[in-house]
């Protein structure tokens, strides 16, 4: 967390409090979004390449994952860039809610891996094919979950630092990942141990997770589009603030 913190400082300087510059908030946005791509692609060529060496469907459904997450990751920076646009003529609110756009279609391509999961894994449980595990294999899991519990404190501190959906859609989905690559680890050591082959059941309750969690980040990209109630501690923040002068009675 250390280290997490240290890098959200120097992407967002000053403290806690202080509002955040929209220039600032945009490159914070940018940064975070090119970190990702960069380990989700390291991370699904890893899984990828170990999945086909043990013929494990849920491995390599999770490979797929990463390359999903990666792609939302090129929608978040792209919405972050759009979002940054001036207002003009035809749009004098600005082009903030591309912003929620992009965490929509975050939200969205999370569902869509979940169902593909279920469906690969389906078809593993009814026509099953011998799964081969490896030490190259576990270490993929292991070294998965230890970048997406990184990832998912980094974007969260982000996200809340700069307040900004898309970034909190994807540490959710990355803490989903970690918990998506735990059961792949903990089905892979149980059919080790037991003989008995877990990986189509483990990628079936993987999936089912996921398009639970996707559904969420659905209905929270959609409530801002809609025109949700402001945030309290907003109108608090604006009440203070007009009474805070003397001339002004309620």
């Amino acid at each position: 967390m250390l280290f997490v913190n240290r890098l959200v400082h120097t992407l967002v300087p000053g403290g806690e409090d202080e509002p955040v510059d929209a220039s600032c908030r945009t490159n914070a946005g940018f940064a975070a979004s090119l970190i990702c791509i960069g380990l989700n692609i390291t991370l699904c060529l890893a899984k990828g390449i170990a999945g086909l060496l043990a013929g494990s469907v849920s491995l390599i459904a999770d490979a797929f994952n990463n390359l999903s997450d990666a792609s939302s990751n090129i929608v978040s920076l792209l919405g972050f860039r759009l979002a940054s646009r001036p207002a003009d003529e035809g749009h004098p609110y600005g082009h903030g809610r591309y912003e929620y756009l992009a965490g929509l279609f975050v939200a969205v391509l999370v569902c869509a891996v979940g169902i593909n999961l279920i469906l690969e894994s389906v078809t593993k449980i009814i026509k099953p094919s011998p799964t081969v595990y490896s030490a190259l294999s576990m270490a993929a899991l292991v070294l998965s979950m230890l970048v997406k519990f990184w990832m998912a404190a980094f974007n969260r501190t982000l996200g809340d630092r700069i307040d900004s959906e898309t970034l909190i859609a994807t540490a959710q989905d990355s803490k989903n990942d970690v918990i998506t690559s735990g059961s792949v680890l903990v089905a892979a050591l149980i059919s080790q141990t037991t003989g008995f082959d877990l990986d189509g059941w483990a990628g079936l309750g993987v999936g089912i997770f996921i398009c639970i969690s996707g559904l969420g980040l659905v209905r929270d990209a959609i409530s801002p589009l809609l025109g949700q109630a402001p945030d309290p501690k907003l109108v608090q923040a604006i009440r203070d603030k007009i009474m805070s002068y003397p001339q002004v009675l309620g």
